[in-house]
């Protein structure tokens, strides 16, 4: 999988900076959260909410590689859009 598009829309609200949609092979999407964290900025992935407040991810790459293409891309796309 190879990422065709990332596009990165601000919504300011705390420590939440936006959202990116990072699209795959020009089809597929997912929807990332950029968060202002201690020590830089932190690409959050899809996660949910159960009823007793656990949080487990839902979509996440498997490769530390895939990964780190997705988080660099999320940033560039949200220093591009300041």
């Amino acid at each position: 999988m190879k990422i065709t598009k990332t596009v990165f829309q601000k919504y300011e609200n705390g420590r939440l900076k936006g959202f990116a949609r990072v699209v795959f092979d020009d089809s597929f999407a997912v929807i990332a959260r950029v968060i202002q964290g201690r020590n830089g900025l932190i690409v959050a992935f899809p996660d949910h909410v159960n009823k007793e407040g656990k949080r487990s991810l839902v979509a996440f790459p498997l490769t530390r590689e895939l990964r780190q293409e997705i988080v660099e891309s999320v940033i560039k796309a949200y220093k591009e859009a300041e």
